[in-house]
C-alpha cells in the first residue's frame, strides 16, 4: 500500500520538509490502510482543496495568480509611489513583462501551493485506481467514491492550468518546463527525477482530467447522499465543465468550448442566472453564493470545521485590506485600473472625470471605487497614502461582506460563460446568438442592448469581457486564447504578441537545482 503524505510536490516535498531523502519516505507507525471507509476518503479532496490555498500563511494560487495576470495584461497600472507603500519588486518587473526572469512573488504562491494540491490529489487518486474504482465495495457508496474521484481531479486539473498560464510560454509551445507527476513517488530517488512537460504535453492532460471529473461528479450537492461538507464551495458537474470550456477556449478549440457552454447555460435548470446585481458574486460567506457563481472558494470553511485559510493577497488589488471593509484603512494596494482600461470602458474623460456611461454601470458603480486626489477634502486618497495628485480608480471585488475577511472569492462566473460564448458564436458567424449572449450580460450590468455587427460586435464583447472580468485574472489568457497581441495599456513598449516571453515566469532555482528531471532533459 502506498503511503499518502500532504505534501507540496514531488520535489518540494524533499527541499521544504524537516525530513530529508529517505526518512522523508519512513513511517513511524505501522502501516494502516490511508482510508479505510469513504467516509474517511472525503478528508482527501477536503486537503487538496485546503492545499490550493497554500502551505502557509497567504500563499494561495487564488490570490497570487490573478495578481500576475492582471500585471501581464492591460487592464491595470501601478499604485503612484507613497511613503510607506511601495510597489512590490517583483510585481515591477512582471508589469514590465520583463523575459527570463524568475518571479519569486509566484513561487510560494502559485508553484508550490500547486504541487502542494497535485500531490495531495494524487495519492487518494492511485489508491482508487488501484482497487479498480470501488476501495470500498461493501459500503455500496460508488457514487460518493466517484465523486471523490471526480473533485480530485478537478483540483488537480486546476493547480495544473494554473502552473501552465504562469511558467509555460502560451500554448501552442513545445518547451518542455514544467514537473510532470501524476502519480505518488514512493522514494527518494524517485521524487527528485521528474518528467518535464511542455504546453502542448500539458493542456491534453488537463483537459483529460477536467472531463473525466465532469463524469464522475454529480451536478449538484444532495443532503440525502453527500456529507454536509460537499455544500460548501465543492466543485460540482457544472464547474467542471465551467472550467473545460475555458481550457479549451484557451487552446483554441473552439467548437469543443462551445458544447460545455451550452451545457453550463442552458442545461443548469436554474441553479445559475444573471438575475442578481454585480455585486451579489462578491458579497457572500459560508455555503451562501451569488445566483451566478459556478464555484467559489469558500474562506470560512470547507470541511465544516472552519479551518480554511484566508487568502490575503487579493488586498494587493482590492480596495481594502482583508481585515478591513472600508476602502479608507488601506495600505496593501499597488495595483490600480489602468487609465486605458477606463478610457475604453468608457468611464472616464479627456479631464478623468467620471462619465455618464461609468454611473450608469453597475459593474462600476459596485465592484470599483474612486479617489480623488489626496488633497480633496470631500473624497480624499484614504489617509494620503499615495501621493496622488489626480484621480484614480481601484477595484473592490474582495472582502465584500459585512463578515470581514471571510468573504468568499468567485472563481467560475457565469457572466464569464456567457462572454465565451459570445464570441465563439460571433466567430462562427451566428451573430443573433451572439448578441443574445452579450446583451444577457449588458442587461444586468444596467446597460441597453448592443445592436452592432461583424468586427464591431467582436470588438463589443472584448470590451464587455474585459469590463466583467476586471481584476479577476482573466484579460491575458481571454486574448491569448483568440492569439490577440496583448496592448500596452499604460506602458510605452507597446504591445507584444501573445506568446511573448515577458508572460510567464522561469521555474524556480531550487526546483531546477534539486530535480534531476533538468539534469536528463538538458543532458547536464
Amino acid at each position: 500500500m502506498k503511503t499518502i503524505y500532504k505534501i507540496l510536490s514531488v520535489i518540494l516535498l524533499i527541499s521544504f520538509s524537516a525530513c530529508n531523502n529517505e526518512e522523508y519516505f519512513e513511517l513511524k507507525n505501522p502501516v494502516l490502510d490511508p482510508w479505510l471507509n469513504v467516509t474517511d476518503m472525503d478528508q482527501a479532496p477536503i486537503g487538496a482543496y485546503y492545499a490550493l490555498s497554500g502551505n502557509g500563511g497567504s500563499r494561495t494560487i487564488f490570490g497570487g495568480g490573478r495578481l500576475g495576470a492582471e500585471l501581464y495584461a492591460d487592464g491595470v497600472a501601478l499604485a503612484p509611489e507613497g511613503e510607506g507603500y511601495g510597489v512590490n519588486a517583483d510585481a515591477e518587473d512582471v508589469y514590465k513583462r520583463t523575459p527570463d526572469f524568475e518571479v519569486a512573488l509566484y513561487d510560494n504562491h502559485i508553484f508550490n501551493s500547486a504541487y502542494f494540491a497535485i500531490g495531495n490529489a494524487n495519492g487518494p487518486l492511485d489508491f482508487i485506481e488501484e482497487n479498480n474504482g470501488n476501495p470500498f465495495p461493501l459500503e455500496d457508496d460508488q457514487e460518493n467514491v466517484d465523486r471523490i474521484r471526480g473533485e480530485l481531479l478537478f483540483v488537480r486539473a486546476y493547480a495544473y492550468y494554473w502552473l501552465a498560464r504562469m511558467y509555460l510560454p502560451a500554448f501552442p509551445d513545445d518547451e518542455k518546463r514544467l514537473p510532470l507527476r501524476l502519480d505518488q513517488a514512493n522514494s527518494y530517488e524517485e521524487a527528485i527525477v521528474s518528467d518535464l512537460a511542455s504546453a502542448n504535453d500539458l493542456y491534453p492532460i488537463i483537459i483529460q482530467d477536467l472531463k473525466d471529473a465532469k463524469d464522475f461528479l454529480p451536478e449538484t450537492f444532495n443532503q440525502e447522499i453527500h456529507p454536509s461538507a460537499y455544500a460548501d464551495g465543492r466543485a460540482t458537474k457544472f464547474a467542471a465543465a465551467a472550467l473545460l470550456a475555458k481550457v479549451l477556449f484557451h487552446t483554441g478549440d473552439y467548437d469543443g468550448a462551445l458544447a460545455e457552454l451550452n451545457y453550463v447555460i442552458d442545461e443548469n435548470d436554474g441553479k445559475f442566472d444573471l438575475s442578481e446585481d454585480p455585486i451579489e458574486a462578491f458579497n457572500k460567506t459560508g455555503i451562501d453564493r451569488g445566483k451566478e457563481v459556478i464555484w467559489y472558494y469558500a474562506l470560512w470553511a470547507g470541511d465544516g470545521l472552519t479551518t480554511w485559510k484566508h487568502p490575503g493577497r487579493p488586498s494587493w488589488y482590492n480596495a481594502t485590506k482583508r481585515n478591513s471593509f472600508d476602502p479608507a484603512d488601506n495600505g496593501d494596494r499597488f495595483v490600480r485600473a489602468s487609465d486605458s482600461f477606463l478610457e475604453a470602458a468608457g468611464w472616464i474623460n479627456p479631464d478623468l472625470s467620471e462619465t455618464t456611461e461609468a454611473l450608469q454601470d453597475k459593474r462600476y458603480t459596485q465592484l470599483f471605487i474612486r479617489f480623488e486626489d489626496f488633497e480633496d477634502e470631500i473624497n480624499p486618497e484614504p489617509r494620503g497614502a499615495y501621493e496622488a495628485t489626480r484621480p484614480y480608480v481601484w477595484g473592490w471585488k474582495y472582502y465584500r461582506s459585512d463578515a470581514d475577511r471571510s468573504t468568499n472569492i468567485p472563481i467560475l462566473r457565469l457572466a464569464d460563460m456567457y462572454l465565451l460564448r459570445a464570441i465563439i458564436r460571433a466567430n462562427n458567424g451566428d451573430e443573433v446568438g451572439s448578441l443574445s449572449d452579450l446583451n444577457t450580460v449588458r442587461n444586468r450590468a444596467g446597460l441597453m442592448d448592443f445592436t452592432g455587427s461583424g468586427d464591431d460586435l467582436k470588438e463589443a464583447i472584448h470590451l464587455e469581457r474585459w469590463k466583467e472580468m476586471a481584476f479577476e485574472g482573466d484579460r491575458l489568457y481571454y486574448l491569448q486564447g483568440l492569439e490577440m497581441d496583448i496592448p500596452e495599456g499604460d506602458r510605452t513598449s507597446g504591445a507584444v504578441p501573445f506568446n511573448s516571453a515577458g508572460l510567464y515566469s522561469e521555474i524556480p532555482d531550487y526546483e531546477i537545482d534539486l530535480n534531476q528531471g533538468y539534469s536528463v532533459a538538458t543532458g547536464n
